[in-house]
């Protein structure tokens, strides 16, 4: 089932929006496609921060400068082929994006696992969550939930399993963690989004329709799973309305208009967060400027098609992956045609 189109920012809170320089809409486009580039790539948060620097120059490329660059992220054994069409320059893009709950010195457990798929002609860009009781083959470690990867092997067994499920290699990787998802929420100035169903955390109450959230209260609205009818699977929906909310805030007229609020942006996102070593700056203004007539409200969000619970064995909790519906994704996924599979949910 795909998401509901977000609510507009602010709508129904009772506030009026501060007045904001006039900005033409020439560059209200141009700045659109640089920020809208730094989700693609820097991890459903935002990539448009890369190519501002035509607009905010320092500001942008010292954000850039402050993504983390690990070149162990990436699996070293046998992967999938490559998707190859015959013009190389519309190769699709897989980008796996990763959420790590560190509590103390323990490494934990991915429990913000999402890809995000970008069409080769650029023209539509897919965010699908992936459960984290997922059951799924983990590569030396034969059948288990797919979060139990990054905690046996990091990152590179968290995408080497993926990259096993689907049948498609991940181009790249990026990686937040929850400390950081708070500063990023807190740098926009907080985000709105529309709450399908009350609930409470963390000394948070979430009514039905649009919610204001700011760092700490959207961590809290993201992690809650037991108040909600569809648990993890609910859980999930909001973890994607939400980083759809932070681009769409990143790309309001009030951030773009604003320098001082807009080099506060950049420079969290930056600081807060880990790629690949293949995830070059320059790769990155590239990806910004082929996405350059893309929205963020257009990304298409959906969940890993799944066929009900289990229990394993030993008593553990299980989500089933719906085999049928996999295969047709693996399939769309190699034929650069997910558009075909998302309608068809």
């Amino acid at each position: 089932m795909t998401d509901e189109p977000l609510s507009s920012p602010g709508e129904g809170t009772g506030s009026s929006a501060p007045e904001t320089p006039y900005v033409p809409k020439y560059e209200k486009r141009r700045n659109r496609w640089l920020l809208v580039t730094v989700v693609a790539v820097l991890g459903a948060l935002l990539l448009g921060a890369a190519g501002i620097a035509i607009y905010y120059g320092v500001s942008a490329l010292n954000a850039l400068n402050e993504v983390q660059r690990d070149p162990g992220l990436m699996p070293t054994g046998q992967r999938p082929s490559a998707v190859e069409p015959e013009d190389q320059s519309k190769a699709p893009l897989n980008i796996l994006l990763m959420g790590s709950d560190t509590r103390g010195d323990e490494r934990g457990r991915s429990d913000v696992l999402q890809l995000l798929h970008i069409s080769g002609d650029r023209k539509n860009v897919y965010l699908m969550s992936i459960p984290r009781d997922s059951y799924v083959s983990v590569p030396g470690y034969g059948m288990a939930k797919v979060n139990a990867a990054y905690s046996w092997g990091g990152v590179p067994l968290a995408i080497e399993t993926v990259e096993g499920m689907l049948n498609v290699p991940i181009d790249h990787t990026a990686i937040i963690d929850f400390d950081g998802f708070v500063n990023v929420i807190d740098a926009v100035g907080g985000v709105t989004v529309f709450n399908k169903e009350e609930s409470s955390n963390g000394g948070y109450n979430f009514p039905v329709g649009n919610v204001t959230l700011t760092g700490d209260s959207a961590l809290a609205y993201v992690r809650e799973r037991y108040d909600l009818s569809g648990g993890d699977f609910s859980r999930a929906e909001r973890q994607r309305d939400v980083i759809k909310a932070v681009l769409m805030k990143l790309a309001s007229r009030g951030v773009l208009s604003d320098p001082g609020a807009f080099r506060e942006a950049v420079g969290t996102l930056g600081s807060n967060f880990t790629v690949d070593s293949g995830l070059t700056n320059n790769e990155i203004v590239d990806l910004g400027w082929q996405l350059r007539s893309f929205r963020p409200d257009d990304i298409k969000s959906f969940q890993l098609p799944t066929a009900g619970f289990d229990t394993t064995a030993d008593g553990q909790s299980i989500v089933l992956v719906d085999q049928t519906k996999l295969g047709e994704l693996q399939q769309a996924l190699r034929a650069d045609d997910l558009e075909t599979f998302y309608t068809s949910l």
